[in-house]
């Protein structure tokens, strides 16, 4: 999605910016994945683009990682924490787009 400029004229250009959101569009700063680590409670993911309260939202890419339970225990500068379940399996995958706090 491209959202216009603060002093944008054109008003076709917000038009577009509006009916993007409407349909769901994004303006995510970054997006990436991360698997959980196995035999922990908590695994820290890297991202550039995270600071001080900044809201990454997940969605599972592998079964297992859809029956995990996962939550948000911190988003820094540079990295964002998730809390989760004990599990042995290595392959809970999640997709996430970091988004301004």
């Amino acid at each position: 999605m491209n959202v216009p400029g603060r002093n944008e004229k054109d008003l076709s250009l917000f038009s577009r910016a509006i009916d993007d959101l409407a349909r769901g569009a994004t303006n995510a700063i970054s997006s990436d994945t991360f698997t959980l680590a196995n035999g922990v409670s908590r695994t820290k993911v890297p991202c550039e683009n995270c600071s001080l309260g900044a809201l990454p939202r997940w969605v599972p890419v592998t079964e297992s990682a859809s029956k995990a339970t996962v939550w948000l225990i911190s988003a820094d500068r540079g990295s964002f924490t998730v809390g989760h379940d004990l599990n042995p399996a290595t392959d809970r995958t999640f997709r996430f787009e970091m988004r301004r706090a």
